[in-house]
């Protein structure tokens, strides 16, 4: 094969495949939720108990405690100490951010080079601990999911065509086999060549921890979203089998988050007692709850470090951060181009998609009102090329383009708006209009004026 197709096949090939995997995991989770109706699923979300999504949310906070210690492995994997306030913020945003958008703009990977090199370390000391992350969690997952499929191979013996004895044997089988060969490699303090890459291995007793580390992130992450599925759900020990099964096959997908893998997975093997509806708003709160409330709570500290270094006012208000945090913090700045443009793709979809809902439902055509059906498909129209705008913008918000900042902010507030208007929506008037109020502090990382931004060369690391 010419040299010209190899190097495209070795660059796009691994897109493409994402890309298609992805495509097959969305068309199988809308054949399995065509017969959903999406009210019983928003019904299902408000029904839940309070109890239910704080049990929920503090198990989410466990799991991501246990992630945050895969970056203070992979600094004694390099041999350097960084403090540990400093581990802690880049090991949180890097899978809060990470996890959530999974581009490479505002990957893991993005976000430790701006911590970590702030902090002394060099380009190829963060490389370094950021594959050691990525190749520990991903092994950790594929072995604990290869051992739950061993120990309960009934769990998804629906949804493979092969007898559960048949699942034991060959999960058992590579169990096994990747055991042996990592434990060699970990005691001999050997490397471990795969395929054209090497690894070496940590020793023994990091080794544990990682395992230990490993399982404690996907028994909280399994009962975060096995607490917040309906009566008639396996048992604990089952979902967990379940679980460990769909995450790895999300990984294996190299889909970001697992998104259509992941839950198709889960409603495949979900007993007949369980209505797909529910397990679908189960999977939807998982989803919010274990990916977007992190990433939430990331972009509020990175807003409030932007407003306590542009604002007087915030400077007295917040306190100032131990002093050595200062350089990390003061690193956070340079996320905020890609990250801006992440939220503004976020409300931009979030508008496309509310602007289906009143297209969707006919009560004002069935009622014979044919005013009301007009206004309430002029206000869909609306907000969805309003949606639309936003992701356009979110291209110049990477290039620091000052107008695509403000043309930003100002139609999320005209989006806020239109939701007053369009029915009184009062919770999406405060949602949109809280969002521009979130972007405020970080005006001042977008100072390129739109004659210059087709020139500008913005590193996105």
């Amino acid at each position: 094969m010419p040299r010209p197709i190899l190097s495209a096949l070795k660059r796009y090939g691994p897109i493409v495949l994402a890309a298609v995997l992805f495509a097959m995991g969305i068309y199988a989770l809308v054949h399995l939720l065509r017969p959903v109706n999406p009210a019983d699923i928003m019904a299902q979300i408000k029904a839940m108990p309070l109890s239910t999504l704080a049990l929920a949310l503090g198990a989410t906070a466990i799991g991501y405690a246990a992630l945050v210690c895969y970056d203070w492995y992979g600094m004694r994997f390099i041999r350097r100490r960084l403090p540990g306030g400093v581990i802690a913020l880049g090991g949180f945003l890097a899978f809060a951010f990470g996890n959530t958008i999974g581009v490479s703009a505002i990957s893991g990977g993005a976000v430790r080079y701006r911590l970590y090199s702030a902090m002394g370390l060099t380009g190829i000391e963060v490389a370094a601990v950021s594959a050691y992350v990525a190749v520990a969690l991903g092994t950790g997952l594929t072995l604990v999911g290869l051992a739950a499929l061993a120990i309960h191979p009934h769990a998804i013996a629906a949804y493979l065509p092969y007898a559960p004895e048949t699942v034991r044997m060959v999960a058992g089988g590579l169990l096994l086999l990747s055991l042996g060969a990592i434990l060699a490699a970990s005691i001999r303090q050997s490397n471990l060549r795969l395929f054209r890459v090497t690894l070496h291995m940590p020793p023994p007793r990091d080794l544990a921890g990682q395992v230990f580390v490993t399982l404690i992130d996907i028994a909280m992450a399994s009962f975060a979203l096995w607490i917040l599925l309906p009566a008639g759900k396996p048992d604990f020990a089952t979902f967990l089998a379940v679980y460990s099964a769909a995450i790895m096959i999300g990984v294996l997908s190299h889909v970001p988050g697992g998104v259509g893998v992941f839950e198709t997975v889960v409603l495949g093997v979900m007993p007949a007692s369980v209505a797909v509806s529910d397990a679908a708003a189960a999977l939807l709160l998982f989803r919010l709850i274990y990916y977007l409330v992190p990433f939430v709570l990331g972009f509020v500290l990175v807003a409030l470090t932007e407003a306590r270094a542009i604002n007087r006012i915030a400077r007295r208000l917040l306190p100032r951060a131990p002093e050595p945090m200062q350089p990390a913090l003061s690193a956070l700045h340079g996320l905020a181009p890609a990250l801006v443009a992440a939220v503004a793709c976020g409300f931009g979809l979030y508008l496309g998609l509310v602007s289906l809902v009143p297209a969707l439902r006919s009560s004002a055509l069935a009622e014979g009102d044919l005013a009301g059906m007009i206004l309430s498909e002029g206000g869909a129209l609306t907000s969805g090329l309003t949606g639309l705008a936003l992701i356009a913008l979110s291209f110049g918000l990477v290039r620091r383009l000052r107008a695509a900042f403000l043309t930003s902010v100002g139609l999320l507030l005209w989006g806020s708006g239109l939701a007053l208007v369009d029915g009184f929506d009062v919770e999406n008037a405060l949602f949109l209009g809280l969002g521009a109020l979130l972007l405020l502090p970080f005006r001042s990382a977008f100072d390129q004026p739109a004659s210059r931004g087709k020139t500008s060369d913005v590193p996105l690391d």
